[in-house]
């Protein structure tokens, strides 16, 4: 089947006109009062209007068929698609010309790093995929999980975005005895595909970069909406990668006086300490204790992976805001229970997979049971659909275990920067 026909179809299957189960030939009346299937094609200097079609491809003798009358159209006398929305109507009959573009990005880590930075245009397009998702746009399937001689760790995720016409699929390893050999423990490649064809469009061998930086946008929206407006302390518990990328993007987004860092290795969290400090005016220090840090911070964020409870419901005071975001497999632990029973509002980013995989798994019972705490999904905040926070003493939570729709944003981001950098490129050269 030429790739203009499965094109063609592969729409008119997204608009349900089109058995997915259809082969090389299927019939498929336009949809009365909806979107419509009608082709127009020039036929002895006149257009004609084919409303009941059949799109066949014989011997590679490309076809539209007219139903109603049984005639038969070669794709090239194809003038227009009609009643298709102005968006994708235009793509679509490119499509059927076969001249759409078929080139496929592929960057290494190396080439992201020097794309695809921390601003707040990368943590706005973050916060579109929240959006998106509340609106209904987003098939997510649950993420899977598997292990290789028990210790290294397989995670893949996905997301289908309709509105976008896009998604995207990524494989994550973790092999825990990699850096006895000199290699980096995790690693993830991300694929963006196109979903009306299933073609590729990028392969992104991201190396966890753009993981962890989706992960940080994450976590600035969550204060964006939850943390009190009058916030100017910052306490990170953690000191990985992971932690420095919440760090540099609460900064980036809030206007914060002092961050106050804890982690269990006194040297790498001195170490930390001092590669924040050079990131920002803010004054960091370094805590004894998780105690310590609580009663410093209003606005906290948790990034370890952790096991056991790290954050004690005695320490949280009234107005904090706390973002759980290491959290994100089963028996993984850093909040006590007891806060997500007390606090005001407890958000996450994906109710099933809070419960499932978050601090949210600890207290299911009380969610599915719905007897003591509401869970309110971030993208309906984003979307307005939800409140964020309502008054300054209330405590908040955010749950967040990392979804698909963020790989899809973050992926989406960064294949049109590159293209944009390209043509800009192109031009300078031809002038």
């Amino acid at each position: 089947m030429c790739l203009g026909i499965r094109h063609c179809i592969g729409h008119l299957r997204r608009l349900s006109l089109m058995p997915q189960s259809a082969t090389h030939s299927q019939k498929f009346p336009a949809e009365k009062g909806g979107p419509g299937a009608r082709v127009r094609v020039r036929a002895n200097g006149a257009a004609t209007t084919a409303g009941c079609l059949c799109f066949s491809s014989v011997n590679n003798f490309r076809r539209i068929v007219d139903n109603r009358t049984n005639k038969v159209y070669d794709e090239s006398l194809v003038v227009a698609v009609d009643d298709l929305d102005k968006r994708t109507g235009a793509a679509h009959f490119r499509a059927l010309r076969g001249d759409m573009d078929s080139d496929v990005v592929v960057l290494t880590e190396d080439e992201i790093r020097k794309t695809a930075r921390l601003t707040p245009e990368l943590i706005r397009a973050v916060e579109d995929g929240f959006r998106v998702l509340a609106q209904g746009g987003v098939a997510t399937p649950a993420p899977m999980m598997f292990f290789l001689d028990a210790v290294n760790e397989v995670d893949v995720k996905a997301a289908w975005v309709r509105p976008w016409g896009e998604f995207s699929v990524k494989v994550a390893t973790g092999f825990f005895d990699n850096p006895s050999h000199g290699l980096p423990s995790g690693n993830s490649i991300l694929l963006l595909l196109d979903a009306l064809t299933g073609t590729t469009r990028a392969v992104l061998l991201e190396g966890g970069y753009l993981t962890t930086l989706r992960a940080g946008a994450a976590g600035a929206i969550a204060a964006k909406w939850l943390a009190p407006t009058t916030a100017r302390t910052l306490g990170v518990v953690g000191t990985g990668s992971l932690a420095r990328c919440h760090a540099l993007a609460l900064l980036m987004e809030r206007a914060l006086d002092c961050v106050t860092v804890y982690g269990r290795n006194v040297d790498r969290a001195d170490a930390f300490v001092g590669r924040l400090a050079q990131a920002t005016d803010a004054k960091v220090t370094r805590a004894a204790t998780i105690q310590e840090l609580m009663e410093r911070c209003d606005l906290v964020v948790t990034c370890t992976s952790a096991h056991e409870i790290l954050v004690h419901s005695d320490w949280v005071h009234p107005g904090m805001h706390i973002t759980a975001a290491g959290a994100d497999a089963p028996g993984k632990q850093e909040l006590d229970p007891e806060i997500l029973r007390r606090a005001d509002r407890v958000v996450c980013d994906l109710r099933a997979q809070a419960i499932s995989q978050g601090e949210c798994q600890h207290v299911a019972d009380d969610l599915v049971n719905n007897t003591s705490i509401g869970l309110t999904e971030l993208g309906d905040i984003v979307a307005g659909r939800a409140s964020g926070r309502v008054r300054s003493d209330e405590v908040t939570v955010c749950d967040l275990t990392g979804v698909g729709i963020q790989d899809t944003a973050i992926a989406r981001y960064v294949v049109a920067k590159v293209l944009r950098e390209q043509r800009s490129d192109a031009r300078e050269r031809g002038n």
